[in-house]
């Protein structure tokens, strides 16, 4: 006999514990007690006997005895004793393969369909005793119960499993079934895989544990599907845009497909493509934009037959029409600067004279040209050109006739300026306030400013078209620095890209600086990433946007598409294959703690009935029976 809840140890000690306190129990229930006795006139006088000290002894043997048995009995059912040898019981743990690829077609549903039911096999195949943790491999290995001996509860579980949209990392998972029985279990039994064990092909190679079981599910790799989706601005034109679409065959033989694309519901393109068994292949298409819309492209086979994993047919990712930058530019001549900002695709510039100046007119920039208006905008970037006094900004001295000497290249205004020796006509030379920067510097000070915080302002001290750098190639470098600076999203290179859940590569510009790379989720949070090289990689188990920011580049990843493992695993020649021959469940051991806490609370019973009941003592005198006073009375008087 075993016990499930308690060790002989524990039983042999409370045991002997709840002996010992009834039994001190039934020693200490013999006390003095009051009784009511005549006056002293009715006692004669006479020697005190000695008092005698009695030893303690047990009265009713029997009762102390059955009490010691129930009470015995009780604490046998509260451990659980189990007849049969519990030793031979076994934890188990069922990987069961929840990848992307369980949702192809199979003769009947889909393979996850057929991974339940052999799952459900295995579990009802175990004895009673053995215990089973059921966890869903796909990229990640996910245990949904603890060691169960509840086969009912391991099944439900079982049926509630969905396919995923990642790969299958098997090695991960037979790591954490190996790990899980090494803390967990009592006594480790099978490590069970379930499922096709479609994996990529750098992980072929994986050790395997010895007590590892498999249950392969056939399946049908002839499959046809989507890995990449892109698109980008095209240089033919500012509304053309290029579409790249990356294909592969996972299947064993070569197929022939038709590949479509559509714009905003209107085909823009298609080919038809043959795929050698194994291989990816790539087509780009080009089209034309004006507004934001969708981009799906399809496939489909040109036999008319579909392939068995329909889920990476088709993709959509949203076309990425940048929105304009709006500049509001205030100045008594307005037409000098309309070259500098009438002529970017990515700028539309409304010019006014300061006379019409409205701070309520919506803009992301304001230019003021030699003007300072009373209520300044407080919440929009502004370019201050010559500014007057009651400016944001404090004028040191003017000069006349000054070369402009040095241009700070750390500031973002000064980037790729190299422009010496330049005769400025006429300067407003500035005293810079805290946080300001110097931008450009003659012998007197700083000319070029820029105040950086909550929002930004530049202040130019000269008016470069009219001045000697209106032909000078800094100048038209010097306004797209401010312009980039002031709104760095307008002017940051956007590129969509729908690809598959799991781990993304990508490949970063020479020179790239790892302190401006963000890779932000769908609610904007910070994803952990790896720089190696000139390789970032991440990883995304979710469908869902990722943004990935490398200084003036955004590629925003449409993770929508399922990850399809490269080839079916393999498993090696020693591991053990399907369902156990002739292993049926094991007949539930007999539990007779019922019996013995029903056998338990009838010895208390009896022990009250027997001997509980003549411990009371009534505390009050029957009414039809003299007192010990008037039976004192009536001897006396016969």
């Amino acid at each position: 006999m075993n016990f499930l809840n308690l060790s002989y140890g524990e039983l042999l000690g409370l045991a002997g514990v709840i002996s010992a306190g009834i039994v001190a129990l039934y020693l200490l229930d013999r006390t003095k007690r009051r009784q009511v006795v005549a006056t002293l006139r009715f006692w004669t006088a006479g020697k005190l006997p000695e008092e005698l000290k009695h030893k303690r002894r047990i009265h009713q043997p029997w009762s102390l005895l059955l009490q010691v048995l129930s009470m015995l009995l009780l604490l046998l059912a509260i451990a659980g004793p189990r007849i049969g040898d519990l030793g031979a019981a076994r934890d188990h743990v069922l990987l069961l393969d929840t990848s992307a690829w369980m949702g192809a077609r199979a003769r009947q549903g889909i393979l996850l369909d057929q991974a339940k039911t052999a799952a459900l096999v295995y579990v009802n195949s175990l004895p009673q005793l053995d215990r089973v943790m059921l966890v869903r491999a796909d990229a990640l290995a996910t245990p949904v119960t603890q060691f169960e001996s509840n086969k009912n509860a391991v099944a439900d579980a079982i049926r509630r499993s969905r396919p995923s949209n990642s790969a299958l990392n098997l090695e991960q998972a037979l790591e954490f079934a190996q790990q899980a029985q090494k803390l967990q279990s009592q006594k480790s039994g099978e490590i069970v895989f379930v499922g096709a064990g479609r994996i990529a092909k750098q992980d072929a190679e994986i050790a395997v544990p010895a007590n590892l079981r498999v249950i392969s599910i056939p399946s049908n790799g002839e499959n046809v599907g989507l890995r990449k989706l892109g698109v980008r601005r095209a240089a033919t034109g500012a509304d053309a845009w290029e579409a790249f679409v990356e294909l592969r065959n996972d299947g064993l033989k070569p197929r022939e497909v038709t590949l479509l694309l559509q714009y905003a519901g209107t085909a823009a393109g298609g080919k038809t493509l043959t795929l050698a068994a194994g291989s990816e292949t790539q087509a780009t298409f080009a089209f034309q934009a004006k507004t934001r819309g969708l981009l799906e492209a399809r496939v489909t086979s040109t036999n008319g037959r579909g392939d068995a994993f329909p889920q990476d047919d088709a993709a959509v990712i949203e076309v990425p029409i940048d929105k304009p930058l709006h500049v509001a530019v205030y100045s008594p001549e307005p037409d000098l600067l309309k070259p500098l900002l009438a002529g970017t695709r990515q700028v539309e510039a409304t010019f006014e004279l300061p006379a019409k100046y409205d701070p309520q007119t919506p803009a992301d920039i304001v230019v003021f040209d030699r003007f300072a208006p009373k209520d300044a905008p407080k919440k929009t970037p502004s370019v201050w050109i010559e500014p007057p006094a009651g400016s944001p900004f404090a004028i040191r001295a003017n000069a006349n006739r000054v070369k402009l000497d040095q241009w700070h290249q750390e500031t973002a205004l000064g980037a790729g300026l190299y422009t010496k020796d330049v005769e400025l006509a006429a300067t407003e030379v500035f005293t810079l306030a805290q946080g300001d920067r110097a931008v450009a510097e003659t012998t007197q000070g700083p000319v070029v400013v820029e105040r950086p915080g909550t929002v930004k302002m530049v202040a130019l001290g000269f008016d470069p078209v009219r001045s000697a750098m209106k032909y000078d190639l800094a100048t038209p470098l010097l306004m797209a620095n401010i312009l980039r600076w002031l709104t760095p999203e307008v002017f940051r290179r956007s590129d969509v890209q729908a690809g598959t859940v799991g781990t993304v590569n990508v490949a970063l510009e020479n020179g790239f600086n790892p302190a401006a790379i963000k890779v932000l989720g769908n609610d904007q949070r910070p994803l952990p990433f790896t720089i190696e090289r000139n390789n970032l990689r991440f990883f995304s188990g979710a469908p869902g946007n990722v943004r990935v920011i490398t200084g003036d580049r955004e590629t925003v990843y449409s993770l929508t598409l399922p990850d399809v493992g490269d080839v079916a695993w393999t498993p090696p020649a020693n591991a053990a294959r399907g369902v156990r021959r002739g292993a049926t469940a094991a007949a539930t051991p007999p539990t007779p703690w019922p019996w013995l806490a029903l056998a338990g609370g009838f010895g208390l019973l009896a022990d009250w009935l027997l001997y509980g009941r003549r411990s009371i003592v009534r505390l009050t005198a029957r009414a039809d029976s003299p007192s010990l006073v008037e039976r004192l009375r009536r001897r006396k008087a016969s």
